[in-house]
């Protein structure tokens, strides 16, 4: 493509251009950005020149309704609609300070549209800058018109708010709060709660939960059991990953137990989905809600329902077997790895070993130097016995001699 050529440029590349600006010689307050060939082009990703942000910022904008603003507060990144909505094409674009989803002057392609139906278009203008009216004094009075909302709301609550669970709905322009502990016991929250209104207990604790499962018995088809059904209840399992405080483990277990519910049904989802879509029966139920400060098991239940036919797991074993498996494995792969490396040193030596190389590192760190001078040892003796071997001659050797 030629620089004469005006195809896929912006609208500021096409008026530089008719101007008789070059990318060799252009305006201060305008740029080339280097191609992926590090070649000074308008042939490049942004469509030709690109405004200099420090003066595209200072200049002055107007939106549809007549609102004045600086480019500081508008946006320039987005392709949409086969818009380049940029800086380049005039066609930057600016979040309403009056919150107006329904607006019948902004461009027809930000009307009723989700992500978009606050944001208008703006137009750079020729107009001087003022304060007064602007969208900056706007959204300066909307701000404490919020913080000052904010401050009623505290007082209608009376105090016992937390902004960690309250929100401006931009929607009804209210503050509003939904609390919900769950988050309290993630983010680990302690001392003073203002929505319980007192200190929280310094005591720690989780939400343990019971799950009994149901299930068609599929590897058993074929067999004179096919169609059992089993069932298994797993004990003890954690709403939190970390203990939280006692208050907050109490409020979860009667307030979240719904939460719970979705986490095992995410969990179960493969088996859900197949139980009903392809009639391999699976069920769920969660059991015995309640905050306690460890697990505790109850020994006559537990014979109680292995009598019924019922398997009984505890969330707890689970966690220590699976930790095991994994130390266990960590540790074959460790083994597997020396025997490696002690190999490649018994063949090639120590010094055949790159100086920064992760395997130097590793045997520096996993042998040590004894067992590293013991394998020289083995490698020099190896070598000196291959050099002592008897050299077969041939008949052919023979009589060639």
């Amino acid at each position: 493509m030629k620089e004469n050529e005006y195809k896929e440029y912006n609208a500021l590349t096409k008026r530089l251009l008719a101007e008789g600006y070059t990318a060799d010689r252009h305006p201060d307050h305008v740029r080339v950005d280097v191609s992926t060939w590090e070649k000074k082009t308008l042939d490049n990703f942004y469509g030709g020149f690109t405004y200099e942000r420090w003066w595209i910022y200072e200049q002055t904008f107007k939106t549809p309704c007549g609102l004045q603003c600086k480019g500081l507060q508008c946006h320039s990144n987005m392709s949409y609609m086969g818009i380049e909505w940029t800086f380049e094409n005039d066609m930057a674009t600016i979040h309403c300070p009056y919150e107006k989803k329904e607006c019948t002057l902004k461009h027809e392609y930000l009307q009723d549209h989700g992500v978009l139906r606050y944001d208008c278009e703006v137009h750079m203008t020729d107009e001087e800058y003022c304060y007064e009216g602007s969208v900056e004094h706007i959204l300066k009075l909307h701000d404490e018109e919020i913080r000052r909302q904010e401050v009623s709301f505290e007082l209608q609550k009376k105090g016992r708010v937390c902004r960690e669970h309250t929100r401006f709905n931009r929607d009804t322009l209210e503050w509003e709060m939904n609390y919900d502990p769950y988050y309290c016991g993630l983010r680990r929250c302690a001392g003073l709660c203002p929505v319980l209104g007192h200190e929280l207990d310094k005591k720690r604790g989780n939400v343990f939960y019971d799950v009994k499962i149901t299930y068609l018995r599929c590897d058993l088809n074929g067999t004179l059991f096919e169609g059992q059904m089993d069932t298994q209840i797993i004990k003890g399992k954690k709403l939190f990953d970390h203990p939280v405080s006692m208050d907050i483990a109490k409020i979860c277990a009667r307030l979240c137990q719904d939460r719970i519910r979705d986490k095992m049904r995410n969990h179960y989802f493969t088996e859900l989905f197949f139980s009903e879509y392809h009639g391999r029966h699976f069920s769920f139920e969660i059991l015995n809600v309640r905050a306690e400060q460890r697990e505790s098991r109850d020994l006559m239940q537990d014979l109680e329902d292995i009598r019924n036919g019922i398997q009984i797991v505890h969330a707890s074993d689970m966690e220590k077997q699976n930790s095991e498996n994994k130390r266990e494995r960590r540790r074959q792969l460790r083994e597997s790895a020396v025997k490696r490396l002690e190999k490649k040193l018994i063949e090639h030596g120590y010094e055949s070993l790159e100086e920064f190389s992760a395997d130097r590192r590793h045997a520096d760190k996993w042998l040590g130097r004894e067992r590293i001078a013991e394998l020289e040892e083995m490698r020099l003796k190896k070598e000196k016995e291959k050099k002592e071997q008897p050299v077969q001659l041939s008949l052919f050797d023979m009589e060639a001699s």
